[in-house]
């Protein structure tokens, strides 16, 4: 009951930002403007820490990485979000190849939430098919509203990538199918999380739809790149002085992330000169993850398999 209570808090903060008004498109800048901003941008490659030491980054050849300056200003200057959208961002990685700015570049969102200990105890025992139904309801079951406040309806079409947690590097990952309004195309949600003492790292990757399989090939490797550290850790949770989230490991999937809902105020812009989304699924979590996850926690406590 405290988790649902929790998360129905969050609803207004929701609902706020359902009713804040369609921000207009930026203006798009020359090819000469975005190339002087990318070769301002200092990329770093190696190690490089996260969230004042609280957690760190192992970076593999294949990658390199902004710093939070220099993240605000790709995301914002070259991708075309707003900068409140980006609040919040600890850093970016992107792949060595391709190009960030060519029609197939790609990149990881870094950032950090600090909802509290998710207890995963009710990891083992999640049905992910009915997860995925209650998803998909509760999306369509708001669409109404957001079509009246001037947004494209979200439809949650399946899973990419059924959720898979490793309980032992307390690590998981997941990826959605989603259509905004009546787009031909797919818009894909690949999401990881790693699980820490205080809270987790949220790493979203911004990618189309036809780069699944190669972004999916590569969630191992960016899974192991990224760690807290001493002092962070899952297994130094102190019940006595660390709170704990609302949710488990179904709530971090299907709605947790309203709690993080001031991190995409003002979503919704459109890539500049790609037309991706950055962050997506975020708002598709943002529509659907109140009522999917008190559907769901509520049917699991009647069977038994309760998170």
């Amino acid at each position: 009951m405290r988790r649902l209570l929790a998360l129905a808090a969050t609803l207004f903060v929701v609902l706020d930002l359902l009713s804040a008004p369609a921000r207009a498109q930026q203006a798009m800048p020359t090819q000469e403007e975005m190339e002087d901003v990318f070769k301002s941008l200092h990329f770093i490659e190696g190690n490089f820490d996260l969230q004042g030491g609280m957690a760190g980054v192992t970076l593999t050849p294949e990658f390199r990485a902004l710093g939070i300056v220099d993240s605000q200003a790709f995301l914002t200057r070259l991708w075309g979000n707003p900068p409140e959208a980006v609040e919040g961002v600890l850093g970016v990685i992107v792949p060595t190849s391709p190009h960030p700015l060519s029609p197939d570049g790609w990149g990881v969102i870094l950032s950090y939430d600090s909802a509290g200990y998710v207890d995963d105890s009710d990891a083992a025992g999640i049905d992910y098919d009915a997860l995925m139904r209650d998803m998909q309801s509760s999306s369509e079951a708001t669409n109404k509203e957001r079509v009246a406040k001037g947004y494209d309806p979200v439809h949650v079409l399946g899973w990419a990538r059924e959720p898979h947690y490793d309980a032992a590097t307390k690590k998981l990952f997941w990826a959605k199918r989603l259509r905004f309004g009546d787009s031909p195309d797919e818009t894909l949600n690949y999401e990881i999380r790693v699980l820490g003492r205080r809270g987790y790292l949220v790493l979203n990757v911004v990618a189309a739809m036809p780069q699944f399989e190669m972004v999916d090939a590569k969630a191992a490797e960016l899974l192991s790149m990224v760690h807290f550290n001493q002092g962070n850790t899952y297994a130094e949770f102190d019940s006595s002085v660390d709170e704990t989230a609302a949710y488990g490991v179904a709530g971090l999937i299907a709605g947790g992330i309203l709690t993080k809902a001031g991190f995409f105020k003002g979503l919704i812009a459109l890539v500049i000169a790609f037309k991706k989304v950055i962050a997506i699924g975020a708002v598709g979590a943002i529509a659907v993850g109140y009522g999917a996850v008190k559907r769901f926690l509520g049917r699991s406590k009647g069977d038994g398999t309760g998170a």
